[in-house]
């Protein structure tokens, strides 16, 4: 059975492979020129392309996660109950289990090792920047977010898949349900893993250094409130002349707080990929028993 699977999905899994394997290429190949943090801001044109070119690729690369979902988890179950090829190897001995568990461990794993991959050699071109820009600008391509992130939305397409048997509508469901899940994830979980801390300080001039900045060095930003002397407060620092510097209260997560960040949403990310195969599963058993 693993065997029929792996010819099954060779080709697909090429084809990530050749996503991933290239993303981690660029980032060695850039390192291997020294083009990191001390040449972001070299004088020679070359490296400076480099730079901003990797730079650019870490953005284009975030939707990464969706297209395993789309392209390698929906169509995993969805194509052969849609084309009624699943008939053959139930005919032959194998059970709905068996079946479903050799495809989603082999290309699960296949998602899992490749996805690794990348975001560790990510990272490893990163670390040089860390100092200056803080790990969690690149929170989400981050290990083990990412890896996580990955597996997550590759189950959640079989578990569409399934349910739906049709493969066009299993990847739009993978497409939306998963970019709806990362929203919530980071806009509405993410800044609150743990209760944020606040800092008060006075308003400082333009051009002018507060003895505090270092406390917000890397930190994860979530916003900032301004009070008057009248103890009036808004989202913006107004003050006259004669009139004393409104107080900036800053909310945010201090940059420690990154790796213990990154374990929880992958905690969240595999608690959600356990239920959708567990749904998977349940799902097939039910309805072709």
């Amino acid at each position: 059975m693993t065997w029929l699977t792996w010819r099954q999905h060779r080709l697909g899994l090429a084809g990530f492979a050749v996503v991933f394997l290239g993303g981690a290429a660029i980032y060695l190949f850039s390192d291997s020129l020294g083009a990191d943090a001390s040449t972001v801001y070299a004088t020679a044109y070359g490296f400076s392309r480099l730079v901003k070119f990797v730079e650019d690729a870490s953005i284009f690369l975030l939707p990464l996660p969706l297209l395993v979902g789309m392209f390698a988890g929906a169509p995993l179950v969805a194509r052969e109950l849609e084309q009624g090829t699943f008939r053959y190897a139930w005919t032959q001995g194998v059970s709905r289990s068996q079946w479903l568990s050799s495809k989603v461990l082999l290309v699960g794993c296949a998602v899992l090792v490749l996805s690794t991959t990348f975001s560790v050699v990510h990272m490893s071109w990163f670390a040089p920047m860390v100092p200056e820009m803080g790990w969690f600008r690149f929170f989400n391509q981050s290990t083990p977010v990412f890896p996580m992130s990955c597996l997550f939305v590759f189950a959640l397409g079989v578990a569409a898949g399934t349910l739906l048997k049709r493969t066009v509508p299993a990847m739009a469901v993978t497409l939306f349900g998963g970019a709806a899940v990362f929203v919530v994830v980071a806009w509405l979980l993410r800044p609150n893993y743990q209760e944020p801390m606040t800092l008060t300080r006075p308003v400082e001039p333009v051009g002018g250094q507060s003895g505090s900045d270092d406390v917000l060095n890397n930190a994860y930003y979530l916003g900032a409130v301004y009070r008057d002397s009248s103890g009036r407060t808004g989202t913006s620092a107004v003050w006259g002349e004669g009139e004393p510097a409104p107080l900036s209260i800053v909310t945010y997560h201090p940059a420690d707080r990154f790796w213990s960040f990154q374990f929880i949403e992958a905690g969240i990310y595999l608690a959600l990929t356990t239920a959708c195969l567990v749904l998977a599963f349940y799902w097939l058993r039910r309805k072709f028993s």
